[in-house]
């Protein structure tokens, strides 16, 4: 079966490397599954949750993305983004902690949207 090998990085640092069955990606114009052999494509993504799925298509692992890009071409998929970090890493107090320090609008609406979330997972 064939994989994709998928990289997420934020600046000057590669946070996860692996090989996938698939992935979900949070685009601009809305949610994209990502499969082996797709056509190259470069994608701007939202705030939102990266998925890497299964070969039934069940998601193992979420990490959320401050925004970015995605370059998927010859099943590989980078992905690079100003904040990453996994759904199970963080809590809602930490989250509003972040939301609460942080320094621009744009940070704190990236926050607003993990604390939104979380919320929802309660």
């Amino acid at each position: 079966m064939k994989e994709i090998l998928f990289r997420i990085s934020r600046p000057y640092k590669v946070f996860n490397t692996k090989k996938v069955a698939a992935l979900q990606l949070p685009a601009q114009e809305g949610n994209i599954t990502i499969l082996p052999d797709r056509a190259p494509t470069l994608l701007l993504l939202r705030n939102g949750i990266v998925r890497i799925l299964d070969n039934q298509l069940k998601v193992t692992e979420s990490y959320f993305v401050k925004g970015g890009i995605a370059d998927v071409a010859r099943n590989r998929c980078a992905v690079s983004c100003e904040k990453v970090f996994d759904v199970e890493g963080i809590s809602l107090e930490r989250a509003k902690e972040k939301r609460d320090s942080a320094l621009h609008e744009e940070d704190k609406e990236f926050y607003n949207y993990v604390i939104s979330v979380l919320e929802k997972r309660q």
